[in-house]
C-alpha cells in the first residue's frame, strides 16, 4: 500500500502541474523540473537506491555527494526552481536559483545526518542513531562531525552567494536556507 500510495501521489503531482494556471512552456517546464528530480539518474529515486545499496559498505565522497545531491537536494532544488518558473523568471535566475536550491538541498541532508548523531530521538521526533545502526552512507561516518558541520556550513555559504544578485528580494529564500542548514531539530 505504501508502495501504491508513493505511485498515487507523485501521478497526482503531474496531474496538478498539467492544469497549472501558467502558459504551456512554462507549464511543460514544470513537469520536466519536478520528473527529473524526482526520477532517476540525478533525482530522488536514484539517489535512493544508491543509498540503499551503500547501506553497510564503504563509500567514496563521490558517491556520497551523489547521495544526497540526488534524494533530499534534488525535490528542494525542484520546489524552488518551480517557483521561479511559474513566476516567469529569466533563464539566469532559473539557474541561480538552481544553484541555490541544491546547495541548500545538499547541506540539508548534511545537517540531517549530524543531527542523527548529535540529538535525540524526542528533539527529533524520529529515532536517533538510526543512521549509524542502519550503516547508512553519511557525512559524520565518512567524515566526522567536527568536519561534517564545516561542510554544512560551507554548502550554506556558497548557496547564500548564489542569492547575491537578487538582493532584498531574496530574504525570505535566505531565511529558508538558515532554517533548513541552522535547525537543530
Amino acid at each position: 500500500m505504501a508502495i501504491l500510495a508513493g505511485d498515487a501521489l507523485l501521478t497526482l503531482a503531474f496531474e496538478a502541474l498539467a492544469g497549472a494556471p501558467v502558459p504551456p512552456a512554462e507549464r511543460v517546464a514544470l513537469i520536466r523540473e519536478i520528473a527529473s528530480s524526482a526520477g532517476t539518474r540525478n533525482g530522488m529515486v536514484g539517489g535512493q537506491v544508491a543509498d540503499l545499496e551503500a547501506e553497510g559498505k564503504e563509500v567514496t565522497p563521490e558517491l556520497l555527494e551523489y547521495i544526497h545531491r540526488s534524494k533530499t537536494a534534488a525535490l528542494i532544488r525542484a520546489s524552488i526552481v518551480s517557483g521561479a518558473i511559474a513566476g516567469g523568471a529569466s533563464g539566469e535566475d532559473q539557474e541561480r536559483l538552481r544553484a541555490f536550491g541544491g546547495l541548500v538541498g545538499w547541506a540539508f541532508q548534511v545537517t540531517d545526518d549530524i543531527l542523527d548523531v548529535e540529538e535525540s530521538s524526542a528533539a527529533l521526533g524520529k529515532t536517533a542513531g538510526k543512521d549509524q545502526a542502519q550503516q547508512k552512507a553519511t557525512y559524520p561516518a565518512l567524515f566526522g562531525l567536527e568536519k561534517s558541520h564545516e561542510f554544512a556550513r560551507e554548502l550554506a555559504t556558497r548557496a547564500m552567494g548564489a542569492l547575491e544578485t537578487f538582493g532584498p528580494r531574496a530574504a525570505n529564500l535566505r531565511e529558508l536556507g538558515e532554517f533548513l542548514v541552522l535547525r537543530r531539530a
